[in-house]
């Protein structure tokens, strides 16, 4: 009789801990709509998702506040009805939630949705900015004309593909800089002069670059540039080496040298790479959309900025806005260098005001690899049509929970 109670203990344990849970959560208003000093009411329920979404009841949860005001706030409670949590900033700004379940041991459980990461902001027009350096255009204008009067060098092989032509490319730059990489695909039967260009940047690590085929199938003229102007399509350790010796600590050093710091070469070469597909003929000289996320949505920010032909840029978690704001605000920071008098010339914040083609930025509430004070200032900087997605209860790259709540803006948050 023992044996057997025991084995249904186990067996109940077993199906009350093999649960798939998230968590459900929203502010009691637009989460980016709230004035300073307004009460901030968050409503967050803990679900399962085996269980067709419905409430999880008697588990403890704990939660903690932080927030560009520099208060911390922290508490705890049972799962049997929805969390609710009131705060408030004082100041334009974002308070920053996050919800944990514990295990049967009382530890915060750590799978990739059992927890719930978001915020809401206060008079986030009004957010102070770091002005630009009074050099600014004239610096960026002067060395965009520099590349394009530097005379380049093509190295350029084609990859067998039945239905798309598929060209392996390096562009010089400067002399002594790295070129620019990558891929460039289309449709094997396109006419001259018919295809819309996509030009596609990279997110930070050391990989291979993947070729697009089906971007390039669906009728696009498909421009896929790599990080670090490294070759596209080597072995691993030809990337485990650039990490740890030559492009050690990338975008993290030389960053008191307009020239020597990574993001001056990484933006020279998405430039070339974008003047380089211009001379094809099967461009149809009137449409280029660049896109990337996170510091490939930087890296497409910067080539609209760069580049008065671009028409459509796509920027998803933009990386590197607002330097300042930690370093000059006192509000929460990222996973970003540190500000320097040097970086405020590639602060995506900063480039956006350069922007003047319809521009779209999709962002989380708690993305603190890029925060979403610093998306509110780039969003407000962008010099034309411009809509953004805003997500509760997502990180950097990916939701907590299943269709979470989103809202649009298109033109100025109000």
């Amino acid at each position: 009789m023992k044996k057997l109670l025991l084995i249904a203990s186990l067996t109940f344990t077993g199906v009350l801990w093999a649960e798939s849970l998230y968590f459900d959560g929203k502010t009691d208003k637009n989460p980016v709509l709230y004035k300073a000093g307004e009460p901030m009411t968050f409503l967050i329920s803990l679900r399962d998702k085996d269980a067709e979404g419905a409430m999880v009841k008697g588990r403890k949860l704990v939660w903690n506040r932080t927030g560009d005001d520099g208060k911390t706030e922290h508490g705890e409670a049972l799962s049997d009805e929805p969390l609710k949590i009131t705060t408030r900033i004082d100041k334009p700004g974002f308070v920053r939630i996050i919800v944990n379940v514990l295990d049967h041991n009382g530890n915060p459980k750590t799978g990739r949705t059992e927890r719930f990461e978001s915020g809401a902001g206060a008079d986030v027009n009004l957010l102070p900015a770091d002005p630009l350096p009074a050099d600014f255009h004239a610096f960026w204008d002067k060395e965009v004309a520099r590349l394009h009067k530097t005379p380049f060098d093509t190295e350029v092989v084609e990859l067998p593909h039945r239905d798309v032509k598929v060209l392996k490319f390096s562009i010089s730059t400067f002399p002594g800089e790295r070129p620019a990489t990558g891929y460039i695909l289309y449709p094997r039967d396109a006419a001259p002069a018919s295809l819309p260009m996509m030009v596609r940047f990279t997110g930070y690590g050391f990989h291979a670059t993947g070729i697009p085929f089906g971007v390039a199938k669906r009728g696009w003229l498909v421009v896929e540039v790599t990080r670090q102007g490294e070759a596209p399509d080597r072995e691993a350790e030809y990337y485990k080496n650039l990490q740890e010796h030559e492009m050690k600590n990338y975008c993290f050093r030389n960053n008191n040298d307009k020239y020597k710091n990574d993001f001056y070469g990484m933006y020279m070469r998405g430039q070339r790479a974008i003047q380089y597909a211009e001379t094809l003929p099967v461009w149809n000289k009137k449409e280029i959309r660049v896109e990337g996320g996170s510091m490939g949505a930087a890296q497409a920010i910067a080539a609209a900025a760069l580049n008065p032909h671009v028409t459509e840029c796509v920027a998803e978690i933009p990386w590197m806005a607002d330097l300042a704001g930690k370093a000059r605000f006192q509000r929460l920071g990222g996973w970003a260098p540190g500000y320097t008098e040097t970086l405020r010339y590639f602060d995506t914040a900063n480039l956006a005001t350069r922007v003047k083609c319809p521009t779209t930025i999709a962002i989380g509430l708690e993305d603190y690899v890029c925060p979403p004070s610093g998306q509110m200032i780039l969003f407000r900087n962008l010099a034309g049509e411009k809509t953004i997605k805003i997500h509760q209860n997502r990180i950097h790259g990916r939701c907590l929970q299943p269709d979470p709540y989103e809202t649009v803006f298109t033109g100025e948050i109000h």
